[in-house]
């Protein structure tokens, strides 16, 4: 069992080793918008130090995940944290971020969820000498797009295109026309970065592929009820459906009670998605899910707040890439003994 310092020691070895990345966006940024460094304070104490989560998640098994790795961090380093769960709506993450910003804390995360939304209030959080990351979701465009110092989370296109080609593959080896497959995509909050980021990947398989004809349907919204209710209602209404993919995790969490409540048998759709979330983990050994992409959610709120102390102590801004890692029959039981450890 690691130590807090032996691991502390790791994370600064991992810090150094992409740490030339992350000073090139660091450069990247002050071009941009005229800094002229990190908010940097090497005499300040750690236990002083208060860093902020904003994001757009809900209450929730993802997100409880992402708390659990905020709080371990945390304990270790002796600073102090609060996550901002927003629900998915943009306006109340915007006023829990300006509300940051103005108490001057060391350092926020933030969900970029949206492609030009948080262009500007970054650029003035900044300014104002508040070191930015971006958490879960980032621009489309990557640092070109936002400002933000750095990022930590999957690359979300490459993800979609990993799931949809298990799915798309699956298929094939079953003897299926592509040709003629409509593939459903639900997502929880339509025009959310991670959804058209996701998708995008999706679509680049299903060129691969030769499939033409898909649709992304409006689930409406992170209660977990109404997302099934609107699933079971599409599988109904669209019986041309082959392929089922949950573009976020609740979405993909519901799809196995989706189909059992739509009177579909394991394989008869084949579906997957995103996060690995219990109703996820029980398809996949049920048959009704094929594959799930764990994007490490645990490491997205461990590492933000490691990486906002270090950049306030050191100037340090590393890009993490935590995830993009498919689960399947073949895998879950690593993830089934990790995760009672990630929410307890």
């Amino acid at each position: 069992m690691l130590t807090s310092r032996k691991l502390f020691q790791l994370v600064l070895v991992a810090v150094f080793l992409v740490g030339l990345s992350g000073g090139f966006m660091q450069v990247f940024a002050q071009e941009k918008i005229g800094l002229h460094s990190i908010n940097v304070d090497p005499q300040k104490p750690v236990e002083k130090m208060y860093f902020r989560l904003v994001t757009h998640g809900g209450d929730d098994p993802f997100w409880a995940v992402v708390q659990k790795g905020m709080l371990d961090a945390v304990k270790e380093l002796g600073c102090k944290a609060d996550i901002d769960l927003c629900g998915g709506d943009l306006a109340l993450q915007q006023k829990r971020f300006r509300e940051a910003v103005a108490m001057g804390v060391d350092g926020i995360a933030l969900v970029i969820n949206d492609a030009t939304a948080w262009d500007e209030p970054v650029k003035e959080a900044i300014k104002k000498g508040v070191n930015v990351i971006g958490m879960n979701n980032d621009d489309p465009e990557g640092a070109a797009g936002n400002v933000r110092f750095c990022y930590i989370g999957q690359n979300e296109r490459r993800a979609g295109r990993i799931i949809a080609e298990r799915l798309f593959e699956t298929a094939k080896e079953k003897g299926w026309d592509l040709s003629k497959a409509h593939v459903a995509m639900f997502v929880e909050v339509p025009g959310a970065t991670y959804g058209v980021v996701r998708s995008q990947g999706i679509m680049d398989a299903m060129k691969k592929y030769g499939i033409t004809s898909y649709e992304i349907i409006d689930a409406g919204g992170l209660e977990s009820a109404t997302v099934q209710s609107r699933e079971v209602s599409y599988l109904l209404a669209h019986p041309e459906t082959k392929f089922a993919i949950g573009l976020g995790g609740i979405c993909t969490d519901r799809l196995t009670a989706s189909l059992k409540e739509a009177g579909y048998s394991p394989g008869e759709i084949i579906a997957g998605g995103f996060d690995t979330t219990p109703g996820t983990l029980t398809g996949i050994k049920q048959g009704y899910i094929e594959a799930t992409i764990d994007q490490q959610q645990y490491l997205q709120g461990y590492f933000a707040v490691y990486v906002l102390y270090l950049m306030r102590r050191y100037g340090f801004a590393p890009n993490i890439d935590t995830g993009g890692y498919l689960v399947d029959k073949g895998t879950i039981g690593v993830i089934e003994k990790l995760s009672p450890l990630h929410i307890r």
